[in-house]
């Protein structure tokens, strides 16, 4: 990682642990919403969290089975962690 990297890395850490600090309690606070769930989903996918992606998903369509838009965000970040090497989750 260069020195021009350094700021970009840090921005998207920090930016992204404090929005899924927020999507969190927003579930928390105003009870269930898929959209709510598919978004922490994502958050933890641009982070390289696959496996907590998916653990995110799987929680998520036992609130709503059948859900469409979650069943295919899953079936993608399964297939994304298959193919990525370093995909148990993020490296420290």
């Amino acid at each position: 990682m260069s020195l021009l990297d350094y700021p970009k890395k840090l921005y998207y850490d920090y930016g992204s642990r404090l929005a899924i600090f927020l999507v969190k309690r927003r579930l928390r606070k105003k009870g269930l919403d898929p959209g709510a769930w598919l978004v922490l989903a994502r958050l933890y996918e641009v982070r390289r969290e696959f496996s907590t992606a998916i653990s995110t998903l799987e929680q998520a369509l036992r609130l709503y089975p059948g859900n469409a838009a979650l069943e295919i965000h899953l079936k993608r970040i399964k297939a994304l962690a298959a193919s990525t090497p370093s995909a148990s989750g993020r490296s420290a």
